[in-house]
């Protein structure tokens, strides 16, 4: 219980980007929920768009930005080998830490609490999968701080996917529309994804295949569900907000086999 109640001490610390997600199943088991501060992205929404394309089974896969670890721990849930977890939040990370203790699960999660530079820890990747999910347009904030214009923090988050593709198999990425997240600093004239979806596929046409790209919608009942990219779901939809119209883009390295 000791543990138990640390865990739920580290989850409610704040700071920017606390309680971003929801728990994974397996800590739901363990942790009661109500003593969470809890403001979810859509992690299961997204998640099951993920794996209605893919098994996971016996993969190896990194998690970059990772934050309190829900994709990691579904992801091992569901039969994945092994994980790398990075997460420059020292309290994030060290959540994550302790619950794959609680879980036994610290043989199967190797933690690295920093903040991954792409052109210095690219040595520590050789996966089968790495999820990258609205990471790279904090770079000049949370990381990188040499970039300080939004044209070089377009140019990195294209580098940084290139280079990735070396050292992982398949990825699963999404990007937010502005730079450091500042709604006064976008990153595509019009804010469409559009832009965004023929920035990432152009500019990574040479090291990526597009295997699929996720639109969130919302259904009849109002709930949110991540469907094919159409000509009806491409259009912004400023009803949704910010981050449910970013797309989640599923790529397959053209360097290696997956």
């Amino acid at each position: 219980m000791m543990k138990h109640n640390q865990l739920i001490t580290l989850y409610n610390q704040t700071s920017k980007h606390s309680n971003y997600q929801i728990l994974a199943a397996p800590l739901r088991e363990l942790i009661p929920t109500g003593n969470l501060q809890t403001r979810s992205r859509y992690e299961q929404e997204r998640l099951d768009f993920i794996l209605g394309h893919i098994s996971v089974a016996d993969v190896v896969f990194a998690d970059i930005g990772g934050n309190t670890g829900f994709f990691t721990f579904e992801l091992l849930d569901r039969g994945a080998r092994s994980a790398l977890f990075f997460e420059g939040n020292q309290t994030h990370s060290k959540f994550v830490a302790e619950a794959s203790t609680v879980l036994g699960w610290q043989k199967r999660i190797t933690v690295y609490p920093i903040y991954f530079y792409f052109d210095q820890n690219l040595s520590l990747l050789n996966v089968d999968v790495c999820l990258l999910l609205n990471v790279l347009h904090h770079v000049g904030d949370d990381y990188g701080e040499s970039v300080r214009s939004a044209a070089r923090a377009r140019q990195n988050i294209l580098d940084s996917l290139n280079m990735l593709s070396f050292r992982v198999s398949m990825l699963f990425f999404q990007v937010g529309f502005n730079w450091m997240g500042d709604r006064n600093r976008p990153l595509f004239q019009h804010g469409t994804k559009t832009e965004l979806i023929e920035f990432i596929t152009s500019g990574t046409a040479n090291d990526w295949n597009v295997h699929s790209i996720g639109i969130a919608e919302l259904s009849r009942d109002g709930s949110i569900i991540y469907q094919e990219v159409n000509a009806k779901n491409i259009q912004r939809d400023d009803s949704l907000g910010e981050f449910l119209n970013r797309p989640l883009f599923i790529l397959r390295s053209k360097h290696r086999a997956t």
